[in-house]
C-alpha cells in the first residue's frame, strides 16, 4: 500500500492534491486498490471520477482543477474560471467554466462545460498549475459576459502586466467565430483602437498614485481615458469625465527637457481650453497633498455643477 500511496502523491503533487481515476489507472493502480484508498480515507471524492488526497485543504483552485480533471484530458479552465486565474481587472459572474476540445458538433447539457472544435496549442496555457485558455482566448470567450468598457480595461491591464499581446489577440480573433457565446466584433473594435505604438500606460508610479487614492477612499478615476480636443487625441493618465477633471503624473526622467516641457504645456493648454481642470503630480508630491488636491478639485467641480443649476 505504501508504494501505491507514493504513486498517488506523485500524481497529485502538481495538481492541487487531486487525481483522476484515469490517472490512477494509467499508473497501474487497480479499481480494487482505488476502492480501498477511498474506504480508508486516503482519498476522498471531490468530483466525477476525481479524488483529493488525505488532509489536502479545500480551495477555489482545487475546485477549478477538479472541474478540469472531471471533464477529461483535453479539458482546460476557461471563461470566468480562466478570467480569475489571469486576474482580470473585471471579472464575469463567478462560475466554474471548462472547455473541451471535440471533433464534432455535439453539445453538452452540463452547466459550465463548453465544447469547441477550435482549441489550438497557442490558445492553451497553465496558470497556478491549472490548464486554462490563454489570456487572449479568455478575453474573446468573455465578450458576452463583460461590457466593451470592461473588456478594454482588462486588455489594457493585461498589456500593462505583459501577459497579453495585441498580435496574439488578433490571431486568436481570426481563428474563432462569433456565435451565441462570443461577440468578436467587440474585440475587433478594441484592436482597431490600439495599433503597434499603443501604450496602455499605468507605469509603476501611476499605479502607486491609484493605490493612494483607493486607500484614501477618494472616488477612483478612469485610467488611460481617451479624449479628442480640436482634432487632437490625448490619453489621460487619470480622469473623472463627469467632473471634467484629469490628473497627470510627470516622472522627471520622462517629462524633462525642452521638447517634453513644450509638449506637456501644449497638452495642458488644449485640455484647459476645452474646459477640463488639470492636476499634476510628480515624485515630489506627497500622498496627503495628492489626496487633498483631488478631494478639493472634485468638491469644487460638484459646487460648480450646483451653481450652474440655479
Amino acid at each position: 500500500m505504501a508504494s501505491i500511496l507514493a504513486r498517488v502523491d506523485q500524481i497529485a503533487s502538481g495538481q492541487w492534491s487531486l487525481v483522476s481515476r484515469e490517472q490512477l489507472q494509467s499508473a497501474e493502480i487497480s479499481n480494487k486498490a482505488i476502492a480501498q484508498l477511498l474506504k480508508s480515507g486516503a482519498l476522498r471524492r471531490v468530483g466525477y471520477r476525481v479524488y483529493a488526497t488525505l488532509g489536502s485543504p479545500r480551495s477555489w483552485e482545487q475546485g477549478a482543477m477538479a472541474s478540469v480533471l472531471a471533464a477529461g484530458p483535453d479539458a482546460v479552465a476557461s471563461h470566468a474560471t480562466a478570467a480569475r486565474l489571469w486576474g482580470f481587472a473585471y471579472l464575469p459572474e463567478e462560475a466554474l467554466d471548462v472547455t473541451v476540445l471535440v471533433s464534432g458538433t455535439e453539445r453538452s447539457r452540463r452547466r459550465g462545460l463548453h465544447r469547441t472544435v477550435i482549441l489550438p496549442a497557442s490558445d492553451v496555457t497553465e496558470r497556478s498549475g491549472i490548464p486554462c485558455t490563454s489570456f487572449e482566448r479568455t478575453l474573446c470567450d468573455c465578450t458576452t459576459r463583460l461590457s466593451a468598457f470592461q473588456l478594454g480595461r482588462v486588455l489594457d491591464d493585461g498589456l500593462r502586466r505583459r501577459v497579453a499581446s495585441l498580435d496574439r489577440l488578433l490571431k486568436c480573433t481570426v481563428r474563432l467565430d462569433s456565435g451565441p457565446g462570443r461577440r468578436l466584433r467587440m474585440i475587433q473594435r478594441l484592436l482597431a483602437e490600439r495599433d503597434e505604438s499603443f501604450d496602455p500606460g499605468g507605469s509603476a508610479s501611476e499605479l502607486e498614485v491609484l493605490g493612494v487614492l483607493r486607500e484614501a477612499g477618494v472616488p477612483l478615476p478612469v485610467q488611460q481615458h481617451r479624449v479628442c480636443v480640436e482634432g487632437r487625441a490625448f490619453v489621460l493618465d487619470f480622469a473623472w469625465p463627469d467632473q471634467r477633471l484629469f490628473a497627470e503624473y510627470y516622472g522627471l526622467a520622462v517629462h524633462s527637457g525642452a521638447s517634453a516641457v513644450a509638449s506637456d504645456n501644449s497638452r495642458l493648454t488644449a485640455m484647459v481650453g476645452a474646459g477640463w481642470g488639470p492636476l499634476v503630480f510628480t515624485e515630489k508630491t506627497t500622498d496627503s497633498e495628492m489626496v487633498r488636491s483631488v478631494t478639493n478639485a472634485l468638491r469644487n467641480a460638484q459646487s460648480d455643477w450646483a451653481l450652474s443649476d440655479l
